[in-house]
């Protein structure tokens, strides 16, 4: 993996996450909850697709910090936490699934950011002393894993371009 690369991808998807997806822009507002894709976490999605566990742990937790501190909503490290227990579990399995089909990357990509975004509404509600509000915090979840979900096979299609430089082996029978 080359991390410079990852970095600048990872980067690059913060960038548009915060300049293009939010309130006013293309982030979708429902019941007082402004819908916006976590492209960070597809990113990670994208790594824990074509590389090691172990790599892909470090990846998550990196990952997770920058958008824990893009945000500064929640307790810090909590994006990073779950990012890093997420990724590795999907990067164990990866040789189970065909990677490269795009109902793969839409199903994959709806469930992990359902499942952090849903874990870190509740936990960032707890927090903040709002109460415990579980099936709200897994409206806005599943919001924003849906947004996420459409966006996803996009930049799949967009950083399989980038296999070289990454230095992703993809075979031909995936």
């Amino acid at each position: 993996m080359r991390w410079l690369l990852v970095a600048a991808l990872a980067y690059g998807c913060l960038l548009i996450e915060r300049a293009v997806f939010w309130p006013g822009g293309l982030a979708v507002h429902v019941d007082d909850h402004w819908a916006r894709p976590d492209l960070v976490l597809v990113v990670g999605l994208f790594l824990a697709f074509f590389f090691e566990p172990l790599p892909v742990f470090v990846a998550g937790w990196c990952l997770g910090l920058s958008s824990d501190f893009a945000y500064l909503a929640g307790p810090l490290g909590l994006k990073a936490l779950l990012s890093c227990l997420a990724l590795p579990a999907v990067s164990a399995v990866r040789a189970e699934i065909p990677r490269t089909r795009i109902w793969v990357q839409f199903a994959s990509a709806l469930v992990l950011v359902f499942a952090v975004h849903w874990v870190w509404y509740v936990t960032a509600r707890l927090t903040a002393g709002a109460g415990l509000w579980p099936v709200r915090s897994a409206e806005e979840a599943l919001l924003d894993a849906l947004y996420s979900a459409v966006l996803a096979p996009y930049l799949f299609m967009a950083f399989l371009a980038l296999r070289g430089p990454l230095r992703i082996a993809v075979p031909s029978n995936i």
